[in-house]
């Protein structure tokens, strides 16, 4: 703690001694006209700092923010920040790269996106690995996330922290409890459970008219298909066999959930219409199904929307689903895009060093939860140990998207719901146990150049071996097209990098 403590005098020592040679090289003869020691303006000699962020929000967070001036005030910086709305964000990242006309630092939502790797390697970003080990919480970063966030095995971001290992399963606790049922501990009482919410009248109104589980697209991927691929023992994206990288459609595991899917859809355990719903959330609001599998942060809105349909709606969260391979959970990646900070804008190791230092600072208890929550007696109260936020939208947009300045959240003060509250802890009891993405820190330039085809291949034989209009023989030859489209070049790729990376 003194050693930490030490580190922090001499950077503000250092800091305090360039501002001040600064002044004096500037103030001349004009020393006169520069503030006061006494003036209270705002801000004097604070770190400018530019950025570009994306906003989730039709109205962004107003420049005069009470939230924006005391993070200036704690920090002290002056923040000119650039809101893009999330929607168009890459799309307007990718040309403001391509112009060089960057901010001081900008989100990347998509760190291994082709415009950011290809930008990365031409050297247009600061390398700021070696860096990390001088700040005393950025030097807390998990060594598996930096990982993930990799370019060619160097870091070249700050990356937003996120809860490593999200996913479960938000079920309908007041169904089980109508049909007597325990919530399933293991793939065969999953399917049991989905078989009683199917056929069984769980909401007792004397209809069949339930199903067990909600699915939807997810972009290429089907709801819920990844957790029970790594529930029923296959791998999270790539397996690590004998010192190969496959990809995980290629694994047994993979027809075997496949199969499992189609047993659910036959049955009409699953929504028909599941490869035209975009959100398969909304077949879980309406009331219709027992069961979303996805980030368990879902089951707090779930459960109010459905409580509009039925008031004695109940859900609740399941994170150990034991299998072939015991219990397992799928990991993510970790972050939420990441901070990268551009050559072009920043000339120079110091002006890089103090950006670091903001980071930094911004990851202390107090600032997290302020970015996170806002100013107490403003924007929320706490009485009797009780959070209210307050009502008032002009003093509650003071904190919209405030968790875009966020890096690290581990000193979060969780003020939720008793869901909120149990998704935390089902979130720390998750990462003991996930299953991560081998291949995760590397990258094929090929992925890069036709992921999104070569994906939706797979995805649209996955979806229709699913629903019974291609038989395991045309799936095979899914699979070769897929590979002689230029899969076979991104597994020779991905195990490239990994040969690279195991020194082989």
């Amino acid at each position: 703690m003194n050693r930490r403590h030490q580190k922090r005098l001499v950077k503000a020592g250092a800091l305090l001694a360039a501002i001040a040679l600064s002044v004096t090289a500037c103030g001349g003869k004009n020393q006169e006209n520069s503030p006061s020691s006494n003036d209270s303006g705002t801000n004097q000699g604070a770190f400018q700092l530019t950025m570009m962020l994306p906003t989730y929000n039709p109205e962004q967070m107003p420049a005069d923010s009470s939230v924006l001036k005391t993070l200036e005030e704690k920090t002290n910086s002056k923040l000119t920040v650039s809101w893009v709305p999330s929607s168009t964000y890459t799309d307007k990242l990718s040309a403001t790269v391509a112009s060089g006309e960057l901010p001081k630092t900008f989100v990347a939502l998509e760190a291994k996106a082709s415009f950011i790797v290809n930008a990365a390697r031409t050297g247009m970003f600061w390398e700021v690995g070696p860096y990390l080990k001088n700040y005393p919480n950025l030097s807390k970063m998990s060594d598996l996330v930096l990982n993930n966030i990799s370019i060619d095995g160097k870091i070249y971001g700050v990356y937003r922290e996120r809860d490593l290992a999200r996913f479960g399963m938000m079920i309908r606790q007041d169904w089980l409890t109508n049909l007597g049922m325990q919530a399933p501990k293991s793939i065969d009482e999953l399917y049991t459970a989905l078989k009683a919410f199917t056929t069984g009248d769980p909401d007792k109104n004397g209809k069949q008219d339930t199903i067990g589980l909600a699915v939807g697209m997810q972009g290429n991927n089907i709801a819920g298909f990844k957790d029970i691929l790594v529930y029923m023992g296959g791998p999270n994206e790539w397996e690590l066999k004998d010192g190969k990288l496959i990809p995980a459609h290629m694994t047994e595991a993979y027809l075997d959930t496949m199969k499992f899917y189609k047993k659910l859809y036959d049955e009409k355990m699953i929504n028909q219409d599941f490869a035209i719903v975009q959100d398969g959330r909304s077949v879980m609001n309406k009331g219709q199904a027992g069961l979303w599998i996805d980030n368990m942060l879902d089951g707090k809105n779930i459960e109010e929307n459905i409580k509009k349909v039925d008031p004695e709606a109940k859900i609740n969260l399941i994170n150990r689903v034991s299998g072939p391979m015991g219990e397992r959970t799928r990991a993510g990646a970790g972050y939420l895009g990441m901070y990268m900070i551009p050559k072009t804008s920043v000339k120079t190791e110091a002006e890089l060093e103090q950006i670091l230092a903001y980071f930094d600072k911004v990851s202390e208890k107090d600032i997290q939860n302020l970015m996170k929550y806002g100013i107490e007696g403003k924007q929320y109260k706490i009485e009797n140990g009780n959070y209210t936020p307050n009502p008032d939208p002009k003093t509650r947009a003071e904190i919209t998207d405030g968790n875009q300045f966020m890096i690290l959240q581990d000193q979060v003060v969780n003020y939720g719901t008793e869901l909120d509250q149990l998704s935390t802890k089902l979130f720390k009891d998750n990462a003991t146990f996930a299953l991560a993405n081998p291949a995760a820190p590397f990258i094929s330039n090929t992925e890069i150049e036709k992921g999104k085809e070569l994906s939706k291949v797979i995805a649209d034989a996955t979806v229709k071996f699913i629903m019974g209009s291609v038989n395991e023989a045309e799936w095979n030859q899914a699979v070769d097209q897929w590979l002689q489209s230029g899969g076979s070049k991104v597994i020779e790729e991905m195990n490239a990098e990994y040969a690279k990376q195991a020194g082989q």
